[in-house]
């Protein structure tokens, strides 16, 4: 695993750990949970997002050129 998605794993963890007890401290009744759940629905729809890349740098599949002698 290379190092540095280690410590982006290490500090979700940790702030995730942080959150969860700060809900079950704070949360009265199930209106709480309920918003709580949409938040973390919330959280995991953007990071997915964000992570689904379309076109990977790894792909050869489709180029770009920039300069203006290429044939479109």
């Amino acid at each position: 695993m290379n190092g540095r998605i280690a410590i982006q794993w290490a500090i979700f963890l940790v702030v995730a750990a942080g959150l969860g007890y700060a809900v079950v401290k704070v949360a009265k009744g199930w209106a709480g949970w309920v918003v709580f759940a949409v938040i973390v629905c919330a959280a995991i729809g953007g990071a997915i997002a964000v992570w689904n890349r379309q076109y990977p740098h790894v792909s050869k599949k489709r180029t770009f050129t920039r300069d203006s002698e290429s044939k479109w």
